[in-house]
């Protein structure tokens, strides 16, 4: 009897050592999910996020990509919310919030799949993997801030499944089929999002190729699954999507891509800065532990993506996040691996550590910081709420998106015009101010610009927009030699500022933009 009580006993204490071994592993996770829900709460909602989804709500009702309305990226673009916003649509929920769940669970999925990776193919022996894993979880969902998902965002949560398998790879590892497959359609995605992201996984298995001393790591089963997406992606667009090229494609190659920050402004800026920090600091550590795969393919990852910031020469935080959250990965998995060759030889190098910790702390608060920056529009949006009919239409006069979106939902507003923002206009005038181009450049400009300020007064005279939103910030919109505002713009024109006069009177002015409200009949 007392031996069956004993056994009980130890049923019990084991059970009971289980549960707490449990619960210490997933409530870091847990608090660090709670913490990235409450940054989701304060955080000011992302402008490019909104004028998405409410494109794939256009599309929903009816309304053709590329025609009845423009979109200067290819389709994939807005098919990533799509699923969401229709989701959104059968359930009566709001799209943000279904966009935002999705994405979270999309990082938890794609963690769990890594995890499994590292836990089959013994990636990460002697390492603490719980905290590997909750640093990890910080950096998809608490580091993005304010570009929470971003397509760049949703790009890395992708991308990550290959880099797992390409470690195994390098390791000597064959993964297993699955693995490979769901490997091959993220890293797929990722490449369709952005063609150019195709460097991240380039690197990253060249690295493995490396490290593996076989060249045919390069021609891994996740590789050609990726790359078969990209292609029968791109034949799509071709297909189904013509307008994109005839149409968006030269105004883009005209108007959109020579409006670049100068290189060396862009080499120095927070991103790189912060994203060479933090690979010297790896560097500096690979010198105590060896070409480490674990380390060097999420290093070499970030390098992929670098270049991809560095080729956009835009200079924008979203587009810095995928290199800064590889980089921080790297730096974490080089300091943990620091660690663990210390102790096996005996030794603990507390400064090191520290410096390590500190760097690494550091780099990451600052990361946040860069990429939480926006255009904060509340004041804006509390005007317009205030003094607009309810569900009002809008329009907009001004190159900068953010002036409109997420302003427009919020105010569960109707977006009239076709293009996001007057952005041609604005990048006609800086391309003309360089005075570096050809007589058929500037002709094609002239036409861009005139049919786009065409359309801007049809929308006004047909559309009868109930809200008309005019950027009188200085310093906004080049007219000849003279930087001026858009409200200077606006009234220099007689038709259109006719069309206010006429029909509109201004209800206030609130983060440097005017609201004009139509006049009752």
């Amino acid at each position: 009897m007392s031996i069956v009580a004993g056994q009980a006993t130890d049923s019990i204490r084991a059970t009971s050592i289980r549960r707490d071994d449990l619960f210490r592993a997933w409530l870091p996770l847990g608090l660090i999910l709670g913490l990235a829900f409450v940054v989701r709460h304060f955080v000011v909602a992302n402008t490019d996020v909104s004028w998405e989804i409410t494109l794939s709500e256009k599309i929903l009702d009816g309304q053709r990509m590329y025609i009845d309305f423009i979109e200067v990226n290819p389709p994939a673009s807005v098919f990533l919310y799509l699923p969401a916003v229709a989701l959104a649509r059968l359930f009566g929920w709001s799209p943000e919030f279904v966009v935002d769940a999705m994405v979270f669970v999309a990082a938890l999925g794609s963690l769990g799949i890594v995890a499994d990776i590292v836990r089959r193919y013994r990636l990460l022996d002697d390492l603490d993997g719980r905290a590997a894993a909750g640093f990890a979880l910080a950096v998809l969902t608490i580091l993005p801030a304010q570009t929470f998902a971003e397509r760049e965002h949703i790009a890395l949560i992708a991308v990550l499944p290959v880099l797992g398998t390409l470690v195994a790879r390098a390791k000597g590892a064959r993964p297993l089929l699955w693995h490979c497959l769901v490997a091959g359609a993220g890293a797929g995605v990722t490449v369709c999002i952005k063609p150019h992201f195709a460097l991240a996984v380039g690197f990253a298995a060249a690295v493995a190729a490396w490290h593996a001393r076989s060249w045919r790591t390069l021609l891994a089963l996740e590789n050609w699954i990726a790359g078969g997406i990209a292609v029968i992606y791109g034949v799509c667009v071709l297909i189904f999507y013509p307008a994109f090229i005839a149409s968006v494609m030269p105004i883009v190659g005209d108007l959109y891509l020579p409006v670049r920050i100068p290189f060396v402004q862009i080499l120095i800026s927070t991103p790189m800065v912060l994203w060479v920090g933090a690979v010297l600091v790896v560097l500096g550590l690979c010198r105590h532990i060896g070409r480490s795969p674990e380390v060097l393919l999420p290093l070499m990852a970030s390098a992929g993506f670098a270049v991809a910031y560095l080729v956009q020469g835009k200079g924008w935080p979203y587009q810095s996040y995928p290199m800064l959250a590889l980089g921080l990965i790297a730096l974490d998995l080089a300091g943990a691996v620091c660690r663990r060759e210390a102790e096996r030889m005996g030794k603990r190098d507390r400064g090191r550590n520290a410096c390590t910790t500190l760097a690494l702390v550091f780099i990451a608060v600052w990361s946040f910081a860069w990429l939480n920056v926006a255009v904060d529009t509340r004041s804006l949006t509390a005007l317009v709420e205030r003094v607009a009919p309810p569900h009002p239409s809008i329009v907009m006069v001004s190159d900068d998106i953010a002036v409109g979106h997420p302003l427009t939902r919020e105010v569960r507003g109707r977006w009239l015009p076709r293009y996001m923002s007057l952005w041609i206009i604005q990048n006609a005038s800086v391309l003309r101010a360089a005075r570096d181009l050809d007589d058929s450049a500037a002709r094609r400009i002239s036409a861009d610009v005139r049919a786009v300020r065409q359309e801007l007064t049809r929308e006004i005279r047909d559309g009868k927009p109930d809200v008309i939103l005019v950027d009188d910030r200085p310093g906004r919109i080049l007219v000849g030699n003279r930087l001026t505002s858009w409200n200077a713009w606006l009234n220099a024109d007689p038709e259109l500022s006719a069309l206010l006069a006429g029909g509109y009177s201004n209800a206030g002015i609130a983060d440097g933009v005017s609201v004009f409200k139509r006049n009752a009949r």
